[in-house]
């Protein structure tokens, strides 16, 4: 059939509709299509946004002014269902991609088996797809026929689901579930394909305004490594024809935290294990004693950097093998590669190996909702001392610190519910800042905190340069104890997400919350210091209060501050369910974990110790 003839006829049918609210969102059914194949069970829409007080980025060829759409639908026949394209408002798919109104747009599947579900992502840019705009919706198959059809306006959904974490069986899910709706609602129960749910427990019996619970998924059998995964949640707002399904999804892959170096030598591996660094950037073959030997002796895990046009000889050779974390596809291609080049690639990649995650790194905030939805693991990188930066500095030696917070911020609302990496500074000497050419101890601490406070579920240093480290001898020591740091703390992080909440702080102190099942970690920044061509300066404050609005089923037991002495008990109270924290002194930064645990400074002091003995390991022995 012709399929402009098809689109003539879809623009001179009168639609009727069946429409169903949706809390205060509205669906509607296309009736018209005779015996649809497909049944579209959710529109979601995510405006594109991102930081634009703080940071400015001068170079922009085209405002986004669209956002992600995910449009899940479901094979209702009882046959296979082979898709071609989709169409908006009567307007074929491609036709907005060849105009410029579409970065880039994919189906999870083109072909459905009975009941199984599918998505269409849609990275939208024009303002034909911005929030209040009128979508109509309909799924085209192989024989040029509507298959499915629903007319909506596009909004922001007010409950979604933040962050999708799969443990390294792939039998457990953490899923994290937020709302900024101005009623409380209550979660029910919750689907997985493919999979089957034996057991949830919700932290909440109930999501509050503005609130943040956490579910815990046991399932019967480990998920399909690769495969796409789609988790549904049922919410009831306890008003008539209020329930509904939310949805959302992510490949299958076990989660892990990376503490990471863009490279090292041979003769750095045991340094830099014994700095906490267990992944690096490497290629090669799988002959080479790198990868039949040392990657196992050493413990490290690789990204293995394959290209936008895939290097099908590495993917091949080396995509069964257990050190290799993902696939590097390419750094930084929102300054030379169009969105529809890495769909491409990344398409390319997978076809060719699809047992690794794909990885690509962003640099510039304005560009990350049109690529960051591609890979499985996006990433940014962005320094704020000495570095080369796209973003606009005040002085050529550097910006305010917290500019790489308001990145990783913005990177993670373009990607979830995938979790993301994060390049951050670390001993690598660049000559924007003649008097020292690379971040003093406070300032790559800071830029650290500022990442993981934003949710960053793994670090990256760059980098790990022994010919700077021995010139500036503060900066090895201080990578060593902050990767202690994340090695203590990254399981319970990898699991964990920001958390929004009730605030009273100095005016110039920044709060960062992390939530997880059983723990709250507070990060503090004194964002009161000084911009300075050889050291950013920082004023010491006097008798710091914090105050902070816990959520409803948090109880906190005991706090330990971590600091170079190791995590040690710190006096708090609790006060009509807020957590007082009253700090004598703050310098730069301070990091408290609290949690339900009675003893949770004894029960982290072991770990700390084993973590201190390695330091101390000879790696390159066999036991």
């Amino acid at each position: 059939m012709n399929p402009k003839r098809v689109t003539e006829r879809w623009r001179c049918i009168a639609l009727f509709t069946m429409a169903f609210a949706i809390n205060g969102l509205t669906l509607a059914q296309i009736r018209e299509i005779p015996d649809p194949s497909l049944e579209i069970i959710a529109i979601s829409f995510r405006p594109a946004v991102w930081e634009t007080e703080h940071v400015f980025e001068p170079e922009n060829e085209r405002v986004n002014h669209g956002g992600m759409i995910y449009a899940y639908f479901r094979n209702i026949s009882d046959k296979e269902v082979r898709l071609r394209h989709w169409m908006v408002n009567r307007q074929d798919g491609p036709s907005f991609r060849l105009a410029g109104d579409v970065a880039w747009d994919r189906f999870s599947e083109n072909r459905l088996a009975p009941g199984q579900t599918g998505v269409a992502e849609i990275s939208a840019v024009s303002k034909s797809f911005s929030r209040g705009q009128p979508f109509e919706f309909v799924l085209i198959d192989r024989s040029w026929r509507p298959a499915a059809g629903i007319r909506t306006t596009l909004q922001s959904d007010s409950v979604w689901v933040s962050a999708v974490v799969i443990d390294s069986s792939r039998k457990n899910i953490t899923l994290h579930l937020k709302s900024r709706a101005a009623m409380r609602c209550v979660p029910g129960d919750i689907y997985i394909e493919p999979g089957e749910v034996l057991d949830q427990n919700w932290s909440s019996s109930f999501v509050a305004e503005n609130g943040h619970v956490i579910a815990q998924v046991r399932l019967k059998d480990a998920l399909p490594l690769a495969e796409m995964l789609f988790v549904g949640i049922d919410l009831d707002f306890n008003t008539p024809g209020s329930g509904r399904t939310v949805w959302t999804h992510r490949r299958i892959f076990p989660d892990y935290f990376p503490i990471g170096t863009w490279g090292a030598d041979p003769e750095h591996y045991e340094l830099a294990r014994q700095h906490h660094i267990d992944t690096i950037v490497k290629g090669g073959s799988s002959r080479d004693p790198f990868y039949s030997s040392d990657a196992e002796k050493y413990g490290f895990r690789t990204m293995v950097h394959t290209g936008v046009l895939p290097d099908v000889d590495v993917l091949r050779d080396l995509g069964s093998h257990p050190a290799v974390a993902c696939w590097m596809i390419q750094d930084e291609p929102d300054w030379t590669f169009t969105p529809q080049m890495m769909l491409a690639a990344e398409q390319m990649t997978r076809k060719y190996n699809k047992t690794k995650p794909t990885f690509i790194t962003l640099c510039r905030n304005v560009k990350f909702f049109e690529y960051a939805g591609l890979p499985d693991i996006p990433c940014q990188d962005h320094y704020s001392v000495t570095a080369p930066s796209s973003s606009k500095w005040p002085f050529r030696y550097g910006t305010r610190l917290e500019e790489t917070a308001y990145y990783t911020r913005d990177l993670k609302n373009a990607s979830e519910p995938k979790p993301i990496w994060v390049w951050t500074q670390g001993i690598f000497d660049w000559d924007e800042r003649p008097n020292r050419p690379v971040p003093t101890t406070d300032e790559m601490a800071a830029q650290l905190l500022f990442n993981i406070g934003r949710g960053a579920k793994g670090i990256l240093w760059f980098t790990f340069k022994q010919s700077v480290a021995q010139k500036y001898p503060d900066l090895a020591p201080e990578m060593q104890y902050w990767g202690r740091i994340m090695s203590l703390c990254r399981n319970d992080w990898l699991k964990a997400d920001p958390f929004q909440a009730e605030v009273k702080a100095p005016e110039d102190v920044d709060i960062a919350l992390l939530l997880s099942p059983e723990r709250l970690t507070v990060i503090v920044v004194n964002l009161d210091y000084r911009i300075d061509d050889t050291a950013y300066e920082w004023q010491e404050k006097q008798a710091v209060s914090l105050s902070i609005a816990l959520p409803e089923w948090l109880d906190l037991n005991s706090l330990a501050k971590l600091d170079k002495t190791g995590p040690r008990p710190f006096d708090f109270t609790i006060d009509h369910h807020h957590l007082l924290l009253e700090l004598d002194t703050l310098g730069p930064y301070a990091l408290f974990v609290a949690g339900q645990d009675h003893y949770l400074a004894n029960s982290m002091n072991k770990q700390w110790q084993d973590l201190c003995s390695l330091e101390e390991r000879s790696f390159s022995q066999t036991p």
